[in-house]
């Protein structure tokens, strides 16, 4: 067998393969073990295991002399071949029965790793669950392979794993959103199609309402639950509180975004299957997310700060947006130049700030080179106890 993408966990794939007294064959389509060491070192230790029954290609071998072809969905070749997530579907099996009854699956475009967060907040007080999502490291659906080698998986009741392509053999599956529907594997699919085509692997599956009207999409599922995220009403936007039906949920203090609202309704629908309502509702109540944004109040007004030595553009402006989004206010904007090796590009940075109709006040090295390409306030340094508004602090900085 032809096993592609050593970016994507080939490797790992490989491996159980080998175990299993297979000869597999390795195409390392974006030359990963030239260019990383970690890829390097686990390639050398699985060729002294297996000697010649593993082999690798950096160019594309010919695909005739294959029974099975297995590679990513986005990988960009034209032969039929077997998605990752089908072939880890099918080692789940053979290792591990039916663990799949055990595992909550969730992919999409925005909002998973939230989503996952929130699904093993609400449970992990009645069931024992085991969490596996980008903020643990990869999201490639190899990976969850490897967590599940390293556990004792009869001491679980579940296993919530995010993934990036596609679902998995799994109870609950959820597909957050489809926000673009985008050209894919050199544009021979599209992010569409390879999305929801791991449908299949779910028993019972959960979809946006959105997407559906969004694409015009028939899908065909014994078990489809379609989530209606426009049936949430906020009543306020800070803290968060919102209607759902005949339910109302809140956040802590701690939660700010308009966004966890439609991150929580695929939470809500999914555990309300294995815990009551009133549970969900605490736990929601009770959630808190790790990250450097700290909210908190000075003198009747709203700070929110985020202080972060590798604060990027994208994250900047996801963070420009939620605040607006609730508070509105003043924005301080800045820190210094020299804090990480990749340092941020102010001329991109300042595109972004245009988009924004708000009033900057821009502080430090940064704030001051962000002058020279749009109009605001300049502090050298920032003081929290003389903000005048509810206002966003983003700052490039050394955590101190």
């Amino acid at each position: 067998m032809l096993i592609i993408d050593v970016n994507h966990g080939a490797l790992t794939l490989a491996e159980e393969y080998l175990n299993l007294g297979y000869e597999v064959d390795v195409w390392d389509i974006y030359q990963k073990i030239k260019k990383s060491e970690d890829f390097k070192v686990k390639y050398q230790k699985l060729k002294e295991k297996f000697g010649n029954k593993l082999n690798l290609f950096f160019e594309q071998p010919n695909f005739e002399k294959y029974d099975r072809v297995i590679a990513p969905i986005h990988c960009p070749i034209d032969v039929d071949f077997i998605p990752f997530t089908d072939a880890v579907s099918k080692i789940l099996k053979e290792k591990f029965g039916n663990i799949h009854k055990k595992i909550i699956n969730v992919t999409g475009v925005k909002g998973k790793t939230t989503t996952t967060s929130l699904i093993n907040h609400i449970l992990k007080d009645k069931y024992s669950t085991y969490l596996h999502n980008s903020n643990f490291g990869s999201i490639a659906p190899p990976t969850i392979l490897k967590v599940l080698n390293s556990l004792d998986i009869d001491k679980y009741d579940f296993f919530i794993f995010e993934t990036s392509l596609g679902l998995i053999k799994c109870k609950y599956g959820a597909i957050t959103n489809v926000l673009e529907n985008y050209k894919i594997a050199g544009g021979r699919k599209d992010a569409l199609t390879a999305k929801f085509s791991s449908l299949k692997n779910a028993e019972l599956s959960f979809i946006n309402k959105r997407d559906i009207n969004r694409y015009d999409l028939n899908i065909n599922h014994k078990c489809l639950n379609v989530v209606d995220v426009d049936r949430a009403k906020i009543l306020d936007k800070y803290p968060l509180k919102f209607k759902y039906f005949d339910e109302i949920f809140e956040f802590s203090k701690n939660i700010f975004g308009l966004h966890f609202v439609e991150n929580s309704l695929f939470a809500i629908e999914i555990c309300k299957n294995l815990v009551d309502m009133e549970e969900i509702r605490y736990r929601l109540k009770t959630f808190t997310i790790k990250n450097r944004m700290e909210i908190k109040e000075i003198n009747k007004k709203i700070l929110v700060k985020n202080i972060n030595p590798g604060l990027d553009v994208k994250a900047i402006s996801y963070a420009i947006k939620d605040f607006l989004e609730v508070f509105g206010g003043d924005i301080y904007i800045g820190g210094d130049f020299g804090i990480v090796c990749e340092e941020i590009d102010v001329k991109k940075l300042s595109e972004v700030l245009k988009r924004f109709n708000c009033r900057y006040i821009f502080v430090g090295e940064i704030g001051k080179e962000l002058l020279n390409y749009l109009n605001g306030g300049y502090i050298k340094s920032y003081d929290e106890n003389k903000i005048k508004r509810d206002s966003l602090v983003i700052l490039r900085e050394k955590i101190k």
